[in-house]
């Protein structure tokens, strides 16, 4: 039987593969480890979440920006009810949705996910996030109002 160690190292492997560039045994190391998170944790959990996540910016690197939103969006859920709507973790993969929603033209989605972001931050911010969320959102907002 396996266990969610063995889905976490997995993650941790095509992390790895992320970083090297290798998105294909990235991808195929993501899959694993959430098809084993999933079974050994289950759904809605906190590590099953970051590996959609993950999988999410594995996908944007392949120019597949319709399936990064989607399976970012799946993962946010899943952050969302194991974690809340106020962690620093939403936070962080909400900067991602947006970067991800800007690529595919969402301009608009991209600085809805910025704004929610923005204030999960001035709640808190323990990983100095604030001020790259503000001026991403200046810059986007800039975009929209067309003086960019």
């Amino acid at each position: 039987e396996r266990h969610s160690l063995e889905g976490k190292f997995l993650q941790e492997i095509g992390r790895v593969c992320y970083w090297q560039g290798k998105l294909d045994d990235a991808l195929e190391m993501q899959k694993k480890a959430l098809r084993i998170l999933r079974k050994t944790l289950g759904p809605d959990t906190e590590e099953v979440g970051q590996v959609l996540c993950d999988t999410a910016k594995v996908l944007m690197q392949q120019g597949k920006l319709a399936e990064a939103v989607d399976k970012c969006g799946e993962g946010l859920a899943v952050l969302r009810r194991a974690l809340g709507d106020e962690h620093p973790d939403v936070a962080l993969n909400l900067i991602n949705m947006a970067t991800f929603q800007e690529g595919a033209g969402d301009v608009e989605g991209a600085v809805e996910c910025l704004s929610e972001a923005q204030r999960i931050y001035r709640r808190g911010d323990p990983q100095g996030m604030g001020a790259h969320v503000d001026a991403q959102l200046m810059r986007l907002t800039m975009r929209l109002e067309g003086r960019v």
